[in-house]
């Protein structure tokens, strides 16, 4: 039986009075039809147990009169069963981890038949999931045959995990019996991090890292060290891109690493993939934090941040990820103790800083009130200031090798000569103005459909959406001083794109290792594409790909297979 259909059994059995099919039907939310149909389950089930039968009594309902003994004995068996269901959290626990770690696709009709729920429960389930995983900047798609699967950050993915674990698990007990009665929390953990592997990674940790006095932070390397082997064996990696790949000194650590490398038979794990490892561990540190949950705190902070300020300034800082967010992270933790604990400090920078990184001193300051609303406190200019500190300096750092542009559109109603002769001199006299198409005065409504910040047009438009100027398709010295004008009272507008040279060189690359390859892509010559795409910070979404070299790419990358 399903869940609905021992709760309905559960509902007319404890009623004393008939209940009517409408009733039932507004009560669980689906039609009378579909509670007529699992009173006819109820009473298979029924039948099976030698019990009465749920009747129908005309123009009043259901009802199911039992003596006393036949009561017990009925409830008896309904909690029986109901042991063997899982609840709403439970399930959603279950569906986290097997999206993440299952080594077969999951798809929804598969997992209404092992949860013995129906469609609509299963949907409200994954309904609440999304809601929860958009905190985390994740998505969850599904992808056909591949099934449902994880869409954003890897770190970010890791972080949800090891909350999720935390909230169902409270503090996981590493120790425990697996003959011990289990809560179905504990059974679904233990599916997918199964107790021999527990004990095998815990006895890795003490024979080769420092012991941790505080046995809690502990049980919390332990666990993400878990998650990480988990999503090793998933060939789910850290892009290279977003963490540095330079080699780790500490001799312990990199013994740790490498022994947990060799017990669990884990295959080219990537360099990034060890300093993140490194990084992650160090920040379980007992002076900075103080639990599991601000640890998570200070994580996703850091994560929706980094992602606000980018969003808001339109400095690509991705591609200086690992930098920002090792010493944003190391910040943050120390802010949420600071603020806890009511202690401020002062910058003496502040005004200055506030002046000269304006547009991201006002991202920062937009973001703050999640920050307080996240750690429930106060936080002054002192400390914005900062968190500002963090994001010029990697600013700075990018702006070496990006150019800042107006992505902007023209309009022309004396047809498209005209207005490609506008174009052309807008770029020639402003070479920070892009412009990504022209228009004739019977598209304007394309423009809204564009990525562009500023309307240049030839003639009075009836457009309030974008900042709109009206020039002469001949620019006059009159017209440059009007652009100038418009263009510093938009400033904000602007975004950050790399040097066209670096695109050049980047295709000339590409070009020399095809000549190299003779026309023929093996497992080097893609190797040396992959690491080019990465040197010049483009990362491949390889779930997007559909590559036909199976010798060269794993069945994670692989959408397309023979039967």
């Amino acid at each position: 039986m399903k869940t609905r259909t021992i709760e309905i059994l559960h509902r007319i059995m404890t009623a004393q009075y008939p209940v009517k099919a409408k009733h039932l039907a507004s009560e669980f939310n689906v039609s009378q039809r579909t509670i007529r149909q699992e009173v006819l389950e109820a009473n298979i089930w029924l039948s099976s147990k030698k019990l009465p039968e749920i009747r129908t009594i005309r123009n009043k309902g259901f009802l199911l009169k039992l003596e006393k003994e036949k009561q017990a004995r009925l409830e008896t068996e309904i909690k029986d069963v109901k042991d063997g269901f899982l609840n709403r959290r439970e399930r959603i626990f279950d569906l986290v981890l097997a999206v993440a770690y299952s080594r077969i696709p999951i798809h929804l009709n598969k997992k209404e038949e092992e949860f013995q729920i129906s469609k609509s429960t299963l949907d409200e389930d994954m309904r609440r999931l999304r809601a929860t995983l958009v905190s985390y900047g994740i998505e969850i798609v599904s992808y056909g045959k591949q099934g449902l699967v994880y869409k954003g950050s890897e770190r970010s993915i890791r972080t949800m995990i090891y909350d999720f674990i935390n909230q169902n698990l409270g503090m996981t007990d590493f120790f425990m019996n697996q003959d011990a009665q289990l809560t179905p929390a504990q059974k679904i953990f233990l599916h997918y991090f199964p107790l021999v592997e527990i004990k095998k990674i815990q006895e890795i940790y003490s024979n080769k890292l420092l012991k941790q006095e505080d046995d809690i932070y502990k049980k919390q390397i332990l666990l993400f060290t878990l998650i990480w082997i988990q999503r090793i064996r998933k060939h789910e990696f850290i892009s290279a891109i977003n963490w540095k790949n330079t080699e780790i000194k500490d001799s312990s650590f990199s013994a740790f690493i490498d022994h947990m490398i060799e017990e669990f038979q884990l295959d080219n794990v990537p360099q990034v993939e060890r300093n993140y490892l490194r990084f992650t561990i160090e920040t379980f540190n007992a002076r900075d934090i103080s639990n599991s949950i601000e640890w998570v705190q200070a994580q996703l902070l850091t994560i929706q941040l980094i992602q606000f300020v980018e969003n808001e300034t339109h400095v690509p800082f991705h591609l200086k990820e690992e930098a920002l967010f090792e010493n944003l992270y190391k910040h943050m933790a120390a802010l949420i103790v600071r603020i806890k604990n009511h202690i401020q400090v002062m910058n003496p920078l502040k005004e200055n800083i506030r002046t000269n990184y304006f547009p991201i001193y006002r991202a920062v300051t937009h973001f703050v009130p999640t920050i307080e609303e996240v750690i429930g406190g106060k936080i002054l200019e002192d400390e914005i200031a900062f968190l500002v500190i963090h994001f010029s300096t990697i600013a700075s750092v990018i702006k070496r090798d990006l150019n800042y542009v107006y992505k902007s559109v023209v309009v022309c109603n004396h047809g498209m000569a005209t207005g490609n002769l506008l174009a052309e001199n807008l770029k020639e006299k402003f070479p920070q103005i892009e412009i990504t198409a022209v228009l004739s005065s019977k598209e304007i409504e394309l423009v809204d459909k564009l990525d562009v910040n500023l309307v240049f047009s030839t003639f009075q438009l009836n457009y309030r959406n974008k900042p709109l100027l009206v020039v002469d398709p001949i620019l006059t010295e009159t017209n440059i001083l009007v652009i100038e004008d418009f263009l510093k009272r938009n400033e904000e507008l602007q975004r950050l794109e790399p040097n066209s040279h670096e695109s050049t060189e980047l295709f000339t690359q590409i070009i020399d290792v095809m000549k190299e390859s003779g026309g023929r892509v093996d497992r080097i010559i893609y190797g040396k594409l992959e690491k080019l795409f990465e040197t010049n910070n483009l990362e491949i979404n390889k779930r997007e790909i559909q590559p036909m070299l199976k010798d060269i790419l794993t069945d994670s990358n692989i959408m397309i297979k023979e039967k």
